[in-house]
């Protein structure tokens, strides 16, 4: 794939410096010959500097599905995101095409609430938790069968493969391989604690009911208030998102970010 427009998109809120960093980077690409917008629309790649939180606001400026995305590391929590060393040698390696991008599903997220239809996406989750003091009821159905009657808990995640390693991971679910394609469903601090995370496949669909009220976060990136006549369903998008990774061995990236048996 030719690279000619590019959108630079940088934590200016919490990385100090990183707008002297961002004017370098652009003037990399426009001497290389490229065009940076001031707007995602219409590019062939999205460009973040920050942390994982800065790379999931860049998947969700996406419209395009051939639209790439290459996240460089300037924030603290960094999975998703590449080393800033050498960053002037890997920019032009990737505006050359001397790249292979890896495909990652997305999840689509439909909210049935008062006779309407909210729709967003995810790349790493879908969160649903508690308002309030109280623990809430959750009941998660399949196209079959109910796979979770009534669990009391703090809330429920679903994930995708790639946000296995988020906050699912956090709340002690499998790591599952990102090249798989799967929904991880991980009860939060169940009341009793028989529940277990549940991995089904990816032609489920997974609906939600909580009461009596609860919210629903999308990715870190939107929030949704929920009541007990809400429905949450969550199902694999036809969609997918193109990442760009210097490093494309995924347990040396757990090793190193996770001090796996270390």
């Amino acid at each position: 794939m030719r690279i000619q427009k590019i959108f630079i998109l940088a934590n200016n809120n919490k990385i100090k410096g990183i707008e002297e960093k961002r004017e370098r980077l652009e003037r990399l690409l426009i001497k290389c010959g490229k065009t940076v917008q001031n707007s995602p629309e219409g590019v062939d790649l999205v460009i973040t500097m920050g942390g994982d939180g800065t790379f999931l606001k860049g998947v969700h400026l996406i419209k395009n599905p051939e639209t790439l995305i290459y996240g460089i590391k300037y924030g603290n929590v960094g999975f998703l995101v590449n080393s800033v060393e050498d960053l002037d040698r890997k920019i032009k390696r990737i505006i050359e095409g001397d790249f292979k991008p890896c495909k990652r599903m997305l999840m689509d997220i439909t909210v049935k609430k008062g006779g309407k239809a909210i729709r967003d996406f995810c790349l790493n989750e879908a969160v649903i938790f508690r308002k309030g003091i109280r623990i809430i009821n959750i009941t998660v159905a399949g196209k079959k069968e109910t796979i979770f009657e009534k669990i009391r808990g703090d809330g429920l995640i679903i994930s995708s493969p790639i946000g296995s390693t988020a906050h699912s991971l956090s709340a002690l679910a499998p790591v599952i391989v990102p090249d798989m394609e799967c929904l991880l469903i991980t009860p939060v601090c169940p009341h009793t604690i028989s529940w277990r995370p549940v991995v089904v496949p990816p032609d489920e669909k997974v609906t939600v009911r909580v009461s009596p009220e609860a919210s629903l976060v999308v990715d870190g990136q939107r929030e949704l208030e929920l009541n007990e006549t809400d429905t949450v369903t969550v199902r694999k998008s036809s969609k997918a998102i193109r990442i760009i990774m210097d490093d494309r061995a995924f347990f040396k990236r757990l090793r190193s970010k996770f001090n796996w048996g270390m």
